[in-house]
């Protein structure tokens, strides 16, 4: 072999060597971006709806330089935790397909809402408290209400046929932030709560039909 071809060789061996330290440094970022994802959630699961910086490290195990060196500052943290959740309960949503009369659509729907929120109460609980501060949660927790709107429409197309006011009312019950009012200061518990809006949904759809 050639000097030249062995001293390729070596440069091509070191840039392999360099590549797969690069990638091991991304995994290992990546994986710390989970981590103090995760901690954020589970905190936010605690009741903590809006924990500081060396909770959040601490409840990772990590130290708080490796938060701040990870995510750039606590609303690119809670746009993370909005991505997870929205995976979350989308892929919930698309198991379930509508199907039925009237009645049972609106028993459907309100029963799958009712678990996608309880499922996400805490972190609801945190969107709500924290959007005020933070444009990216604004924006975030204004999504999913449309896309809450578009799932109610979606399994009761018949809403289309009421007057614009009802149709509004409707929406408005049918919303996260109403599940966390009737939860919290209403005081109902989460079958109560579902049996509330599965009555105002029929007697504003049924009653229509007779």
């Amino acid at each position: 072999m050639s000097v030249v071809y062995l001293c390729l060789m070596e440069i091509h061996q070191i840039k392999i060597k360099q590549n797969l330290k690069k990638d091991g440094r991304r995994l290992r970022s990546l994986a710390s971006k989970n981590i103090i994802v995760d901690s954020l959630m589970k905190l936010i699961q605690k009741g903590i709806l809006e924990p500081t910086a060396q909770q959040v490290a601490d409840e990772a195990g990590i130290g708080i330089r490796t938060v701040f060196r990870q995510v750039q500052d606590k609303e690119t943290l809670f746009s993370k935790m909005d991505e997870k959740v929205k995976s979350s309960y989308q892929e919930k949503i698309k198991k379930v397909v509508p199907k039925g009369n009237l009645p049972v659509r609106i028993k459907g729907l309100v029963e799958l809402e009712s678990l996608l929120f309880e499922d996400n109460l805490h972190f609801i609980r945190a969107t709500l408290a924290n959007k005020w501060k933070y444009k990216t949660l604004q924006k975030n927790y204004e999504r999913n209400q449309r896309n809450i709107k578009t799932l109610l429409y979606n399994w009761l197309p018949e809403i289309k046929d009421l007057n614009k006011p009802t149709q509004i009312l409707l929406t408005s019950l049918n919303s996260a932030g109403y599940w966390i009012e009737l939860r919290e200061n209403q005081i109902l518990s989460a079958e109560e709560a579902m049996q509330l809006k599965i009555g105002v949904f029929e007697d504003a759809l049924l009653r229509k039909k007779t």
